[in-house]
C-alpha cells in the first residue's frame, strides 16, 4: 500500500523503468494470459514466474494503487525518470504519460527530468533492469544529484 511520507529528509525521489498507467495498459495492450513473461519477477529473493493473468489485478483504475500517472504529480519534491531504450517491459510513451501527469495543473512536483538512456540491443528484460548500462545510468544520477545539490 502507498502512503505520503513527508519526511523532510527526502529531498528528490528517483524512478528507474516506471510504469506509466498499468491498469489502462493491462487493459489496452495484448497479454497471453497464461504464457510466462520472462524469467519473473523478484520476490522474496527468488525469481517468480509472471503470467499474464497476474496484471489483471491491476486493471481497475478505481482502485489501483498502480497508476503512476495518478501519484506522480502528488509529490512535492524533484523527480528524475530514467529509462533505457532496451527496456523491454515498459513501451516508450509510457514516461511521457509519467511527463505529463507531473507537469499537470495543480502539480505538486518541483521539477522533472526524464532521460532516456542510449542502448543498442533488442528490447529485453535486462534493459528493462539497466544491464549493460550501469555506468550511464550511475553517471545520470550522480549528475541529476549533483545540480540538485544532494
Amino acid at each position: 500500500m502507498f502512503q505520503l511520507n513527508w519526511d523532510p529528509d527526502i529531498k528528490g525521489v528517483i524512478l528507474f523503468s516506471a510504469f506509466g498507467n498499468l491498469p489502462w495498459k493491462s487493459r489496452n495492450i495484448p497479454v497471453k494470459m497464461r504464457a510466462i513473461a520472462g524469467p519473473g519477477m523478484p520476490i522474496t529473493g527468488q525469481e517468480v514466474p509472471i503470467t499474464g493473468q497476474h496484471f489483471l489485478t491491476y486493471r481497475w483504475e478505481q482502485t489501483s494503487v498502480a497508476d503512476g500517472t495518478y501519484w506522480i504529480h502528488r509529490i512535492p519534491l524533484p523527480i528524475l525518470l530514467d529509462r533505457d531504450q532496451a527496456d523491454g517491459l515498459v513501451q516508450p510513451f509510457e514516461p511521457h504519460q509519467l511527463l505529463s501527469a507531473a507537469h499537470s495543473e495543480g502539480s505538486l512536483v518541483t521539477n522533472v527530468r526524464y532521460v532516456l538512456l542510449p542502448d543498442a540491443k533488442p528490447p529485453d528484460r535486462d534493459g528493462h533492469l539497466f544491464i549493460g548500462n550501469e555506468q550511464p545510468l550511475t553517471e545520470t544520477v550522480l549528475s541529476w544529484l549533483a545540480e540538485q545539490h544532494l
